[in-house]
């Protein structure tokens, strides 16, 4: 997708959270970016990242690590986050209308869509866990 009227290094920053379904952190697409354009900041990476969250191009994630995440998957989809090593994965469950009503009759908000983050523990922490 070509970024609406944006700067090149606004498309830039977009073409790399897209490309790279880890779901980064400002720090991971600063760091991307930062051997192929020496004068990048910190500050416009996040700058960056805050307009196209904004224009509903990409996702913000609040991560159990406290580095917010971002993801250019729009698709309705769900994430879990590992509990102990803080890896965050795409889980794909039906979207429930159901959840969208209940909490409309609950808070009289007319609700348009819902995000479900979960949080456990990962087969690889499991397993680690298990040989201690």
């Amino acid at each position: 997708m070509v970024v609406r009227r944006q700067s090149k290094m606004r498309q830039v920053v977009y073409d790399t959270v897209v490309e790279h379904p880890v779901h980064p952190t400002a720090e991971y697409v600063y760091e991307k970016l930062k051997p192929q354009y020496p004068s990048l900041s910190l500050g416009t990476v996040y700058r960056n990242l805050g307009v196209l969250v904004e224009q509903g191009l990409i996702r913000k994630i609040e991560s159990l690590d406290a580095a917010d995440r971002f993801d250019g998957n729009m698709e309705p989809h769900s994430h879990v986050q590992c509990s102990v090593c803080g890896s965050l994965q795409d889980i794909f469950l039906s979207y429930d209308k159901g959840l969208d009503a209940a909490a409309n009759r609950e808070s009289g908000y007319a609700i348009t869509e819902h995000n479900i983050s979960f949080v456990g523990i990962c087969p690889d922490c499991q397993r680690t866990q298990a040989s201690d």
